[in-house]
């Protein structure tokens, strides 16, 4: 029976009343799982997890260098050779053996040469016995020519026997003549000979070592065109040189005269020290790259370099001792949040709001910022408001002059304008400088070297205080690792930050964030 009382299902709809509430419970909670994980990933940032990394300015050296290789050799190396054919009867010397000039290396089988020399000595003496035939035959005819002078001069004979004598006197004298000749050639020849003979003793053309021998006795040497190499001196050894290579993009800094230091792969831990000699014009490619060849000269203690060894060389371009440097990571990095600023402005208007200079990496020559003179010395003299009513119309004035005259000279920019303009800019800086403080008066003379064209801005970011301060400097060489800092606020002992520091979202990691969280409104779908 049924109670009047009863509802029938009904009970069903606090089950589905339940399964709403779970949905929501478990909607809240994936939001809240996104939230976090968008914070995580995109927006984490600001915190100290990771400190700033900084060291201290010093002063030091900056050494500006080409890096090049090459080969070692000494710096003179003649080859001994030998101009005759024959075989090698005995060999005096062998390899590192120092030797004297005129000192015997090696002798070849002389008997050939000495036979020659023999045969031209007896070819002498029957030419000298010609000559004396010859000397009897001038004689006879002398006698002939005499009688028949003086038969004639008495009307005895005629005037053809006369000239007979005469032609007879003259042939023997021409056969005395060529006889001499016949002797002078056989002594000439016997000179030849005994060159010859001569060359048999291969001695030492200069006084070094021997490092190199090609012969041994009883080997048959042979001379044709090219004459047989027997054995390499060195000369002098306590001096080498090395032929190194330097890319074509490098020679241009090259001068003779330069320092160069090199090692060599068997003494690693060794420095040494030479001079570039020569650049050789001759150019070689190999890949489609040209490089050339540049002579060092450098002194050998010890002996210790051997030629053949590679020398891995720096050629010093430039070299500067006890300046203020600072680190290239200084100059290369950017507080976190700035550099989101500087994102965020850029997204914004197309430009840095700290400039071209901000983050360092983005250095100008000297004289960029002369695109408005007076708002970079006002930005970096911090004018008090009556130092702006004095100073301002004076450099104002002056920028105006200065654009008068590059227009006047055809608009001629590059370097920021002439001597006319750089004298115009000088003379304002002159007028105002009374009207600064003492600090203001430093800071002035750095603005007038960066804007006269004298070096590359720069910033750093110094720890002071715990927080990072943007300081502009002008920098001149720089090695690669470090920079010399010749203009700016910096002095030494300064903490300059080379990396670290909070973490900051960027432009594009907050459109990441928004686009993952559905523009601010929770995760798409709830």
């Amino acid at each position: 029976m049924t109670s009047p009382l009863s509802t029938g299902p009904a009970p069903a709809k606090p089950r589905l009343r339940r399964r709403s509430r779970r949905g929501w419970i478990i909607g809240g909670a994936g939001v809240l799982v996104v939230a976090v994980a968008v914070w995580f990933i995109f927006l984490r940032g600001g915190g100290d997890a990771d400190p700033y990394r900084t060291e201290a300015i010093r002063t030091g050296e900056i050494v500006r260098s080409v890096s090049a290789s090459g080969t070692l050799e000494a710096l003179v190396t003649v080859e001994v050779g030998s101009q005759i054919s024959g075989q090698v009867t005995e060999v005096l010397v062998d390899y590192n053996d120092r030797v004297r000039r005129g000192q015997v290396l090696a002798r070849l089988d002389p008997e050939n040469q000495r036979s020659s020399v023999e045969q031209s000595q007896a070819a002498i003496v029957s030419a000298q016995a010609g000559v004396a035939q010859a000397q009897a035959q001038v004689a006879l005819a002398q006698a002939e020519y005499d009688r028949q002078k003086f038969l004639f001069d008495r009307q005895i004979i005629a005037q053809a026997a006369l000239d007979a004598a005469e032609a007879s006197l003259r042939t023997a004298r021409a056969n005395e003549q060529s006889a001499r000749a016949q002797v002078r050639q056989q002594q000439a020849q016997l000179r030849a000979n005994q060159a010859t003979l001569g060359r048999t003793t291969i001695t030492a053309p200069i006084d070094g070592i021997v490092i190199d021998r090609q012969i041994e006795p009883g080997q048959t040497v042979a001379s044709g065109l090219n004459v047989a190499v027997l054995f390499t001196l060195a000369q002098d050894m306590s001096r080498v040189q090395a032929l190194v290579t330097v890319d074509e993009a490098d020679i241009g800094s090259v001068r003779v005269g330069q320092t160069v230091r090199f090692t060599v792969d068997a003494f690693p831990d060794d420095n040494f020290t030479g001079q570039v000699t020569q650049i050789r014009v001759l150019p070689t490619t190999e890949q489609s790259v040209v490089a050339y060849t540049v002579v060092v000269e450098a002194d050998n203690p010890g002996e210790r370099l051997l030629p053949g060894m590679t020398a891995n060389a720096d050629i010093i371009l430039e070299e500067k001792r006890n300046v203020l440097r600072v680190p290239n990571a200084a100059l290369r990095f950017t507080p976190g949040d700035v550099l989101a600023a500087q994102q965020g402005g850029q997204a914004r208007s197309g430009g840095s709001p700290f400039g071209p200079a901000a983050t360092g990496g983005n250095r100008q020559r000297g004289g960029g910022g002369r695109g408005n003179i007076v708002a970079t010395l006002v930005e970096e003299l911090k004018l008090d408001a009556t130092q702006r009513t004095t100073v301002l119309p004076i450099l104002e004035k002056a920028q105006q002059d200065m654009r008068a005259q590059r227009g006047a000279g055809g608009g001629q920019r590059r370097g920021g304008g002439n001597a006319a303009s750089a004298a115009i800019l000088n003379a304002a800086l002159d007028e105002i400088k009374p009207l600064l403080r003492a600090d203001q008066q430093a800071i002035l003379e750095t603005q007038r070297v960066r804007l006269a064209g004298g070096g590359n801005r720069g910033v750093v970011w110094v720890l002071r205080d715990g927080k990072p301060v943007r300081v502009p400097v002008i920098t001149g060489a720089t090695d690669g690792s470090y920079t010399e800092v010749i203009g700016g606020e910096l002095k030494e002992g300064d903490l300059v930050i080379t990396g670290g520091g909070p973490r900051a979202p960027d432009a594009r990691a907050q459109q990441q964030a928004a686009r993952v969280t559905g523009g601010g409104g929770g995760p798409r779908g709830f």
